[in-house]
């Protein structure tokens, strides 16, 4: 026989979703006969939190793409009036303006706001586009988490979206995470150049002298009240509503399938409900006695002494040190990127001085005008009163985000495995045990990994648009990347914690592995909506030999120096 995931467990058999389509439909009584994938552990808040996520992906997807759609082909407008004779900072990109009829930046849109209103609704913005992501990330990885337990080749409950296929599911496949791979960048990449700050630092007039008009600035007078706004680019709401489009479509396309074939067992992402979904329709099925644990060798005894400290992530799931590496990987190019501007800036622009930082400005610079401006490097790509060519600058910085969007996608799956560890352990540590029942959106927050990969998902997009922005040239800034790169070290230091960490405990750890929660959890706990895990007394079999497995009710702590069946060395 072959050998199974587990001590005494001498062979497991992957669930045939086409083989019990076929037998159902032969008996004329599936409902009935064989529970369906999804009558079964069905999560329908949690399904139609997923609906409304999609709702508004589509919502914001059309509403972005009309709205760039309509600035880029209604042509320039004129510059607004606070702007008149004004010399201002769009973006990092200083702009003078004349009080003739000449139009605004094309391709923009600008609107008079107060200096708070400026600074917020960029983030704002990050902080929508992240948790309609999440809404939609939700779906694709749901049906991917199914799709995969279905064919055998993947038995956790979380899983790298966009890095993981199915071969099986048309939406999970390749081309499908490569278009949705594509939408996230140009998502992420549209909003970054999709506002931008407006400041007004100087009067600006155009005088004759020696037969030619010069330019003339006065950083010293009054400029009045008006003397902030925000600009909105077509181009970058363009790539907005065409990077939610394709991600609404593909998800769109999972919702779909799943109520075509009803592939997935559960809307619920909580490991135990995805373990107590699997069990109901007897997706595992073991031919000795449970419960088991993954570490474990089929040859040694089932019998083992409780252990103080349990195996950490990179033990159980070698995989999540590749993935460390990789996020160590993205912290060196932002590192080399800082380092090479610093160095341009000194040599070449000669921006990276304070004095160079107080040109741009009437008064002695502030920490913030220091952290923006010291050390800028500017590259012209486009004009800014003729062509639309700021196409060049949405590419470019979808090429600029991509690594970092790739780190941070990285960590979000070592975040999801530890907050999976910390539902089951729940059973044992936790007050009211745990409970497959409970919203992981509730657990989400309650998780302070995955606390720290949303604020990082949310800041550090935020952060680098400051950093490396493209608005008619590639301006980049040393003091934005080098806090890029601090928060990239951050994470790097994060990541190596969560795989490094070893659970302090006898409870056996699972890292959201299904088989072992299926295995370890007894079966009749399932019927329950707490579940706890403990000693459950002396094991009838062999003398001396103790049980540890779960239960309805609180649990005693296990006996450090007995012998139990139910763990594993």
């Amino acid at each position: 026989m072959s050998t199974g995931p587990y001590p005494g467990c001498t062979s497991w058999v992957p669930w045939d979703h086409q083989a019990w389509q076929a037998q159902a439909k032969d008996e004329e009584a599936s409902a009935s006969a064989t529970p369906r994938c999804g009558d079964q552990g069905q999560e329908l808040w949690t399904r139609d939190l997923c609906i409304v996520g999609l709702i508004l992906g589509w919502g914001a997807a059309l509403a972005a793409l009309s709205t760039g759609i309509y600035t880029i082909a209604s042509g320039p407008t004129e510059t607004p009036s606070f702007l008149a004779d004004r010399v201002a900072f769009v973006g990092p990109t200083s702009v003078a303006f004349t009080a003739t009829k000449d139009p605004y930046i094309i391709d923009h849109r600008v609107y008079r706001v107060s200096e708070a209103a400026m600074v917020i609704i960029p983030l704002l913005l990050q902080v929508a586009l992240t948790f309609v992501s999440a809404c939609l990330d939700s779906i694709h990885s749901t049906t991917l988490r199914w799709a995969l337990l279905r064919e055998g080749r993947s038995f956790h409950n979380t899983n790298l979206r966009l890095l993981t296929a199915s071969r099986s599911s048309g939406p999970n496949g390749w081309p499908a995470n490569l278009a949705s791979s594509f939408g996230l960048v140009l998502a992420y990449a549209g909003t970054v150049v999709m506002s931008f700050s407006v400041e007004v630092v100087a009067l600006f007039e155009l005088k004759p002298k020696d037969g030619k008009m010069v330019s003339s600035y006065d950083y010293a007078a009054d400029l009045g009240p008006h003397r902030f706004g925000i600009d909105f680019n077509g181009w970058g709401m363009l790539g907005l509503g065409t990077g939610l489009l394709i991600q609404s479509s593909i998800c769109t396309w999972c919702m779909v399938r799943d109520a075509l074939e009803r592939g997935v067992g559960t809307w619920n992402s909580n490991p135990l409900a995805t373990a107590r979904a699997c069990q109901r329709i007897d997706m595992f099925r073991y031919s000795h006695a449970k419960p088991r644990t993954p570490e474990s060798d089929s040859s040694q005894p089932p019998f083992a002494e409780p252990r103080a400290r349990q195996p950490s992530m990179r033990s159980l799931v070698p995989a999540t040190r590749t993935i460390a590496n990789w996020i160590w990987g993205v912290v060196a190019i932002y590192g080399i990127l800082a380092l090479v501007v610093l160095l341009l800036g000194v040599k070449i622009q000669n921006s990276a001085s304070i004095d160079a930082v107080h040109k741009k400005f009437r008064e002695v610079p502030g920490f913030p005008e220091v952290w923006r401006y010291f050390g800028q490097l500017k590259y012209k790509y486009a004009r800014v009163w003729k062509g639309h060519t700021e196409w060049r600058g949405l590419l470019i910085q979808c090429l600029a985000i991509s690594p970092f969007l790739f780190g941070l996608h990285l960590t979000e799956l070592l975040g999801g495995l530890a907050r999976d560890e910390a539902i089951w352990r729940a059973a044992a540590t936790g007050k009211r045990g745990a409970s497959p029942e409970s919203s992981l959106l509730l657990e989400s927050v309650k998780s302070w990994p995955n606390v720290v990969v949303f604020v990082a998902k949310t800041l550090i997009p935020w952060i680098f648009g400051y950093g490396l922005v493209c608005n008619t040239f590639i301006i980049m800034a040393f003091f934005p990347l080098l806090t890029v790169l601090v928060m990239f070290l951050i994470v790097g230091v994060f990541a190596e914690y969560l795989i490094r960490a070893t659970p302090k405990g006898p409870q056996p750890s699972t890292y959201g592995d299904v088989r072992a929660l299926v295995a370890l959890v007894d079966d009749e706990s399932w019927d329950h909506d707490r579940i706890y895990w403990g000693d459950k007394g002396e094991y009838k079999d062999v003398d001396g030999v103790r049980v540890a497995g779960t239960a309805q009710e609180k649990l005693g702590e296990l006996q450090m120096d007995a012998l139990y069946i139910g763990l594993a060395r």
